[in-house]
């Protein structure tokens, strides 16, 4: 490809060898922002269980821009094979004809995913404020961030990707910010931002191919993200299980036109690939993510990070405490929360942020208790375990989060008779193997009974599909070593008396 010309800058990956870059691309991977996400690791607390987990979101998201653009190049060579083939019209041919600029704003979007990623990983996520809180402080320089999160929704790490890429953007010099739209990229992050679409003008004349370009960076059921971070998660934990051949997969995918609109799809031949690609993610969920000494020091996160967010006074903890530039202070609001994203790593924000919220919290001296314990890596002991994996499902069925929330609810009020409240965790998760795919914009081609190809949602494709769908419900019950002897014989009947009851009633079963 043409762009081939602008790749003068490489780094070398394990996983993938050379991945190359761009001028421009340099340029926000050298900002600040970006080089905070080496000390963002992309699992919090595997590397307490596999050594060699350490990881960050870096190196992670330099993977992702690198399959972007390989996925990319394989849908311009698989049109050509495809329109020579069939000659139907649904083949977007057009891949060769898009900018310069059209592909770089995808390789931005693939490279910049994930810079909104606060530390300790979606446990972060917990304390972000609503849309309110922020944009009180921010909201003139970032309205149209703002106006696409519903009124009363807490802010996303998405949505601070969007106002860091615009940061990092703003930095530039000219001759860099001229050679891409900056709204593409973010609207390639954000979907929702804007309007909604990316129209250029090619010899199939006027179409949208913000379709296509979101499918490859983040879209059920594969995309570059997770690509990228099964291969890069096995090679690191040293478990193989989520290994699988990216190269049948590339095969299977091609560029199709609906309406003024430019898709994704797999072809019906490919389905076994997307399933080897399903299998494996779910493998390494059930093996490496879902581990009970990970998932052991994650819940006992959240219950430090429940401690935090009640101070002394009663209120809510607000993360960010923005103050008015004035001679002291010169820096503006924007450039505090740059500052405060900066300085949190996940090492400070373990070691010395999050202690100072816990001082200030209602019960400081049992939060500090189960940092120690996380820090020495004294893991509570898991005393309750087990999984539900619900039958006769479609692709379409999603997690039953009344099931989880009530389970949750009721498991909380039944042992908090007989343990103090923070001193265990009830970690329920999930994994769908088809998660999002409602949401989904990916085609399916299958042939019709003429042996030609028809387009269709992949969400409608249940036929050919469903029986791959898998739901997994894990619960466990994670106790302080101090008070396991309180978790008795009858308690742990009591419980799996209770989540049977719930799954009879949610399930049928």
């Amino acid at each position: 490809m043409e762009f081939d010309k602008l790749l003068t800058g490489k780094i070398l990956d394990p996983i993938h060898g050379i991945i190359r870059l761009t001028k421009l691309e340099l340029q926000f991977v050298d900002h600040a922002l970006f080089q905070r996400l080496r000390n963002i690791k992309q699992n919090t607390f595997l590397y307490k269980v596999f050594p060699s987990a350490m990881h960050s979101r870096f190196e992670h998201s330099l993977g992702v821009m690198h399959l972007s653009y390989e996925i990319l190049k394989n849908l311009k060579l698989n049109s050509y094979r495809y329109q020579s083939k069939y000659k139907d019209g649904h083949i977007f041919d057009g891949i060769d004809s898009l900018s310069l600029a059209n592909i770089q704003e995808l390789r931005l979007a693939a490279l910049l995913h994930d810079i909104g990623h606060g530390p300790m990983s979606h446990q972060f996520d917990s304390f972000m404020c609503q849309k309110e809180d922020l944009e009180v402080h921010l909201g003139d320089d970032f309205c149209d961030v703002f106006d696409m999160i519903k009124d009363g929704s807490n802010i996303e790490h998405e949505h601070i990707s969007i106002i860091f890429v615009k940061i990092i953007y703003n930095s530039l010099d000219e001759k860099y910010r001229e050679q891409i739209n900056i709204d593409n990229v973010m609207k390639i992050i954000e979907g929702e931002y804007k309007d909604k679409e990316i129209m250029v003008n090619l010899n199939a004349g006027v179409l949208d191919i913000l379709p296509l370009f979101t499918s490859v960076i983040s879209s059920c059921p594969i995309d570059a993200d997770r690509m990228d971070y099964l291969l890069r998660d096995s090679y690191f934990s040293g478990v193989k299980c989520g290994v699988y051949d990216y190269n049948r997969l590339f095969m299977s995918i091609v560029p199709v036109i609906n309406g003024n609109k430019v898709y994704l799809a797999y072809k019906e031949s490919g389905i076994d690939s997307v399933v080897e690609f399903i299998n494996s993610r779910a493998s390494l969920f059930g093996q490496v993510y879902y581990h009970k000494t990970n998932r052991a020091f994650s819940a006992m996160l959240g219950n430090v990070c429940d401690i935090a967010k009640k101070n002394k006074s009663g209120e809510g903890l607000n993360l960010f405490t923005f103050y008015e530039p004035d001679s002291a202070n010169p820096e503006s609001k924007s450039e505090q929360l740059e500052s405060f994203y900066i300085k949190n790593s996940d090492d400070y924000f373990l070691h010395e942020q999050l202690p100072e919220f816990v001082f200030d919290s209602e019960n400081p001296g049992i939060g500090e208790a189960i940092l120690a314990d996380i820090i020495n890596r004294v893991p509570w002991s898991k005393e309750y375990e087990s999984k539900i994996y619900p039958k006769n499902l479609k692709i379409v069925d999603a997690v039953n989060k009344d099931f989880t929330s009530t389970l949750k609810d009721e498991l909380f009020t039944l042992i908090s008779s007989h343990l103090p409240s923070y001193m265990f965790a009830i970690d329920i998760m999930t994994d769908n193997a088809f998660k999002d795919i409602d949401k989904t914009e990916i085609k399916l081609l299958g042939k019709d009974l003429s042996g030609g190809y028809e387009i269709n949602k992949f969400s409608d494709s249940g036929d050919k599909l469903d029986k791959y769908q898998s739901i997994k419900y894990f619960i466990r019950v994670f106790v302080s070593d101090s008070f396991k002897s309180n978790v008795t014989h009858e308690l742990i009947e009591e419980i799996e008396k209770k989540k049977s009851e719930l799954v009879t009633k949610f399930f049928g079963e």
